[in-house]
């Protein structure tokens, strides 16, 4: 049996961008096919995957989705508001707009897990905030090159990495006090243009609580 199944493939290509009502057209293109057995079971699985997996999306107002065709590998920027994903053909991923915060865990104890370590050797923990964003103009980049967790998995080990070489420059008294502003202003600049290559604005740095080894801090103390 010669069966052409060309319109019921078309009506599901256009169901990505059509409404329900090209699904009734898409229906009666295939009625010409010779047999109306299989004629009404496609017409009822392509009912069915449009029922169970709903090819209309909403994007949150703050966010932006980048829509993949997973046959041609082209992709479209979408901003808030509905948007169309058929099953199996689109794949999406959904990114904020929004000023975003990492505080890494690592390093925030002089005795805890991973602590940072000052150029004498001694370890100290430093409580940090980093506040960042994603450039809307790098979103389809990000999506190609970066990992789901934007924060967990690239954000947070590059404020890591630059804050480990950065503390390992100075002395636990500069760290303290005297140079707090300087090594501040170090962290920024380096983490902005790391962050910058790969479409995420750093939006500032803080340092928060410095956490001495307590028989240091006492003697720090006392000098203070």
């Amino acid at each position: 049996m010669n069966l052409n199944l060309t319109p019921f493939f078309n009506f599901l290509r256009n169901a990505s961008r059509e409404t329900w009502h090209l699904a009734a057209i898409g229906v009666r293109r295939l009625s010409g096919a010779r047999s109306p057995i299989i004629v009404m079971a496609l017409a009822a699985l392509a009912a069915w995957l449009l029922i169970k997996h709903p090819p209309l999306e909403t994007v949150p107002i703050g966010d932006v989705a980048v829509r993949t065709n997973q046959l041609t590998g082209n992709s479209s920027v979408l901003g808030d508001g509905p948007a169309w994903r058929l099953p199996g053909l689109h794949g999406m991923r959904r990114l904020s707009l929004r000023d975003q915060v990492v505080r890494p865990k690592a390093g925030q104890e002089a005795g805890g897990p991973s602590p940072y370590q000052s150029v004498e050797g001694l370890s100290l923990g430093v409580d940090l905030s980093v506040r960042w964003a994603i450039e809307p103009s790098k979103v389809a980049h990000i999506v190609r090159t970066l990992p789901a967790d934007v924060a967990g998995e690239f954000v947070e080990p590059a404020v890591q990495a630059v804050c480990y070489r950065t503390f390992a420059r100075y002395t636990v008294r500069e760290i303290f006090s005297t140079k707090r502003v300087e090594i501040l202003q170090s962290i920024e600049a380096e983490l902005r243009t790391r962050l910058a290559a790969d479409g995420i604005v750093l939006k500032g740095v803080e340092i928060g609580k410095i956490d001495l080894p307590a028989d240091y801090r006492r003697g720090m103390d006392r000098l203070l």
